[in-house]
């Protein structure tokens, strides 16, 4: 009889443990899951400003690129 008591306190100290262990993993990543929605946010917003910026230099400045052209010497 007392062996059994002793081995479901046991037991129950090894889920109390289990579930402590758990709770704070959990803490840990809800820390980490913020700070990676904080970083993302900053990105899609730097992002945003980008294509602001991108937008507004004038269409001109696309065209001094090479292009291919009909007048070849074939």
């Amino acid at each position: 009889m007392i062996k059994n008591r002793e081995s479901a306190a046991r037991s129950r100290a090894r889920k109390q443990a289990y579930t402590l262990e758990l709770e704070a993993e959990i803490e840990k990543l809800k820390k980490v899951n913020q700070e990676l929605q904080r970083k993302q946010a900053e990105m899609m917003e730097m992002q945003k400003n980008e294509l602001k910026e991108s937008s507004k230099q004038p269409w001109g400045s696309k065209r001094q690129c090479l292009r291919r052209t009909l007048t070849g010497p074939w």
